[in-house]
């Protein structure tokens, strides 16, 4: 996971970017979980672009931003959802990443 780029590209799509206390999980039956101290969510965790859970929010949000189209069709790998390839993911992701943190 590349913490910082997701933090920032969580942002950049108006997401929250949790802040959580690892130490105080709440028990559910399978997985440990967290509320958000900054928007109260009952959240696993932050996004990680690279797995095949947060990465399709990631690539529907760039697919409906016109200024990155041409960013989504360089990286589609051939599925509605984007690439299945975790490489495939991290680069589109590192490349949305590097375009998006110039601008600002």
């Amino acid at each position: 996971m590349n913490e910082e780029r997701d933090k920032f590209l969580t942002e950049a799509m108006g997401a929250c970017w949790h802040r959580y206390n690892e130490e105080k999980p709440l028990m559910t039956y399978s997985l440990l979980a967290y509320l958000c101290e900054k928007c109260g969510a009952f959240i696993l965790g932050n996004n990680d672009f690279s797995n095949d859970e947060d990465f399709p929010k990631l690539r529907a949000w760039a697919a409906s931003q016109p200024s990155l189209s041409r960013l989504v069709e360089a990286h589609a790998g051939g599925s509605e959802k984007g690439p299945v390839d975790v490489a495939a993911r991290e680069a589109f992701a590192d490349a949305l990443y590097a375009l998006l943190s110039r601008k600002k």
